[in-house]
């Protein structure tokens, strides 16, 4: 299920507010939903990450195997270059 509409304002005496943001490709009052690391638009699919909050916070390389440079890794497995042989007189 979801949020009651009234779960997206907060009031302080006379006044209202959104507590979350609205989509940008719908306009007002198509809310995102709030996940750990994003916000998404249910209606058209749009999605915005939360990392822009924290500028100064680098992109982690991904769990498991570095990815291998280019240039760095063995060479491609194929014939040997055979050497001529030398004319002995």
């Amino acid at each position: 299920m979801g949020k009651a509409r009234t779960d997206f304002y907060s009031t302080k005496g006379e006044s209202l507010t959104r507590t979350h943001h609205s989509c940008p490709k719908c306009g007002p009052g198509i809310f995102l939903a709030e996940h750990a690391s994003r916000r998404s638009c249910g209606r058209c699919g749009y999605m915005e990450s939360k990392s822009e909050s924290r500028p100064e916070a680098k992109p982690q390389a991904p769990k498991g195997k570095p990815a291998p440079k280019a240039g760095s890794g063995p060479t491609p497995a194929g014939p040997k270059p055979s050497v001529p042989p030398t004319a002995s007189a």
